[in-house]
């Protein structure tokens, strides 16, 4: 158990990070990625050197070191990308999710109390919005009345709402959180329904199935729910790669024909892939329905189509370590929260908001340094 004023810090980097990203677009412009990465990388600085020293468990490492190589293979791709310089860009936010890792792990504390805080702060302000101006007038070209800022992008704040709503729903019974618990909640459901976001309301309802059964004490149960998420995901992924995606496309939107073409280029493409940033350009080539698109909706997809089963590998072994340190039983409500993050990564564009993504590997992170707390310091490494 962490003291109060080991808890305090991890706390102020989750509820800071989250907000300063989201108030600037969700950190989608490149011009915010130095400033947040060299700011988390001074977080960590300091946290190891007030703390003497930080000890990181082997799968905190691993996953630091994934995102690391994620990030390398990602600034490498250049060399055979037909559009390098977003190429190198793209590694340029990649490198904002290792530093943010890296602070996560060398501060720890309750930076899960910090995430819900920093989502909680972005919600209230979306809804308070609202209620105080209305639905904008005239409606936004692309966005019409949805709920979307201070993010930009209905989904996106759709996505954060659904990590709030899968971490916060266990934390009603805890004794300390009756109050607190249900308001966030509340706001977090409120945000969703003003989003429409029909992503974020699954990725929810995913996260929620895992956190419950977890916090009630069935982990069979939570890894079933875990599984049929991952088979339901790679199902609505996989329809949309052949002939079938026109029914797919009927069904379920336009987003089959983004993932039919993803899937193109990854078969073209399948060990390195085309080149970090390259889908808009694939996309441009194919243009199978008339609108313009930069991104294949889907993390596991983009990553599979311009960085091959190289890049799609590497993603793989970074966020898989808190998936598993979840089914040990490390913490339900962060359990909620990452399981929300990674369906919703799958069926949209989390990658390219750093405010959503960051909120959902300070999930892992948090679920990873609860295990590491339990764990002997037979199982840490030293740095």
């Amino acid at each position: 158990m962490a003291s109060a004023e080991e808890s305090v810090p991890g706390a102020v980097l989750g509820a800071a990070a989250i907000t300063l990203l989201a108030f600037r677009e969700g950190g989608f412009d490149p011009s915010s990625w130095r400033g947040a990465t060299v700011a988390l990388l001074a977080a960590a600085g300091i946290a190891i050197v007030l703390r003497r020293g930080v000890a990181a468990s082997r799968a905190q490492a691993a996953v630091v070191l994934a995102l690391g190589a994620l990030a390398g293979w990602t600034a490498l791709s250049a060399l055979w990308s037909p559009d390098p310089g977003t190429s190198v860009l793209e590694a340029q936010r990649t490198l904002v999710y290792v530093a943010a890792v890296a602070a996560a792990v060398a501060v720890g504390g309750r930076l899960l109390a910090g995430t819900l805080l920093g989502i909680g702060l972005v919600c209230a302000y979306a809804v308070g919005e609202r209620l105080l101006q209305g639905p904008p007038d005239p409606p936004d070209p692309f966005e019409g009345t949805l709920l979307q800022e201070p993010l930009g992008y209905a989904n996106a704040l759709g996505g954060l709402a659904a990590i709030g709503v899968a971490a916060a729903v266990v934390l009603v019974r805890h004794p300390r959180l009756r109050l607190l618990a249900p308001v966030l909640v509340c706001l977090f459901l409120a945000t969703l329904a003003l989003t429409e976001s029909r992503g974020g309301w699954l990725a929810a309802l995913a996260g929620t199935a895992v956190a419950l059964s977890l916090a009630g004490g069935r982990k069979r149960l939570a890894v079933v729910c875990a599984a049929v998420t991952g088979l339901v995901l790679a199902l609505a992924l996989a329809l949309p790669a052949g002939s079938l995606v026109d029914e797919a496309a009927a069904r379920g939107g336009d987003r089959a024909w983004y993932w039919h073409v993803a899937w193109q280029e990854a078969s073209a493409f399948p060990v390195a892939g085309r080149g970090a940033g390259t889908f808009e350009l694939a996309w441009l080539e194919e243009q199978p329905i008339p609108v313009l698109v930069v991104d294949a909706h889907s993390l596991y997809l983009e990553t599979l189509a311009e960085l091959g089963l190289v890049g799609l590998g590497l993603l793989a072994l970074a966020l898989a370590p808190p998936l598993l340190a979840a089914f040990r039983g490390a913490s339900a409500a962060a359990a909620g929260g990452y399981v929300a993050f990674l369906f919703h990564a799958g069926v949209d564009w989390d990658w390219e908001l750093p405010a959503v993504t960051v909120a959902g590997l300070f999930c892992g992170a948090a679920l990873l340094d609860r295990e590491r707390a339990s764990s002997g310091p037979g199982k840490h490494l030293h740095q």
